[in-house]
């Protein structure tokens, strides 16, 4: 089933080119491949469906789905460390000398460049939604550093990708602890996790798990100055999720009225399941992000 743990959010300028066919087109030529013998890494672009692989997007109705890959090499630095101390150790006893520093560097390079070919890969895959009709990008990511480095190499492969973070009117911060304070303020429904904290630096942190948020201890955490950092919330008993002080979205699930909806999805067959659940996800997200930055006082102007 298509879906998104984690997203960060992205508004793209107003004034963008993109189409579903220049994004394809721009992918195509930018394929994945596996790392070369002496490379450490190999990032690209790969289908995001199996089930068509000769397209490098996936698109419906202005929303185009594009999935990175990235391929590295496991050469840990404790590996390198402890060959090339052998090989400085041996070249000391052999020839009753000290091994400069400028040598044991170039030693430790000419070991890397040996391992390299030797070690294995792991590789990681990572989605974006990019929605032309809304001007948004949405970045399957826990954090926004991670998604930058799609964006980064989208920007990269399509010539020009003005995007820029998602701000409120008002932060998340401030809302998500008046919405603690007071849950009818919002139309989110509380969850039963949240992460509060004095502000400044080295200050108090409470975590709550499992735990009603509606209660005099939670209530005391606020009179003492805690603000909230992150906090679950639901909406419209579709989707859960987590909200972080940087408008971060986390632990995304689907709740069972949706999860209903595709139960009459053909699970044998596999493109009419992605195709049910990309509708299902598009049609979802085109109402849930707008909610939720409404619910945060509107986007700021750029």
């Amino acid at each position: 089933m298509l879906w998104f743990r984690n997203l960060q959010l992205y508004r793209l300028a107003p004034d963008h080119t993109l189409t579903e066919k220049t994004i394809a087109d721009a992918l195509a030529k930018r394929p994945w491949m596996p790392c070369g013998t002496h490379d450490l890494n190999s990032q690209g672009w790969v289908p995001p469906t199996r089930f068509a692989p000769d397209l490098m997007t996936w698109a419906r109705d202005e929303m185009v789905l594009v999935t990175l890959k990235t391929e590295e090499k496991i050469l840990p630095g404790a590996v390198i460390k402890e060959e090339a101390e052998e090989r400085i150790g041996k070249i000391e006893a052999e020839e009753n000398r000290r091994v400069g520093r400028k040598e044991a560097k170039d030693i430790r390079e000419r070991v890397t460049e040996e391992l390299i070919p030797k070690a294995f890969t792991k590789s990681r895959s990572q989605r974006a939604l990019i929605d032309l009709k809304a001007g948004l990008i949405l970045v399957e990511s826990a954090s926004a550093a991670k998604a930058e480095q799609l964006l980064s190499l989208l920007r990269e492969t399509i010539g020009s990708l003005p995007t820029r973070l998602i701000q409120t009117q008002t932060t998340p911060q401030t809302a998500m602890t008046l919405w603690l304070e007071n849950p009818e303020a919002t139309d989110f429904d509380l969850g039963q996790d949240a992460e509060l904290r004095e502000p400044g630096d080295g200050g108090a942190v409470a975590r709550l798990t499992r735990q009603t948020l509606d209660t005099p201890e939670v209530k005391q955490h606020l009179e003492t100055g805690k603000l909230v950092a992150k906090l679950a919330l639901s909406w419209q008993d579709k989707m859960a999720f987590q909200l972080t002080e940087k408008l971060e979205i986390k632990r995304l699930t689907m709740l069972d009225v949706l999860q209903d909806e595709l139960k009459n999805a053909d699970a044998g067959d596999q493109q009419g399941l992605f195709e049910s659940s990309f509708a299902l996800t598009v049609g979802e997200l085109r109402q849930f992000v707008p909610a939720l930055i409404e619910a945060l006082g509107s986007e700021m102007a750029a």
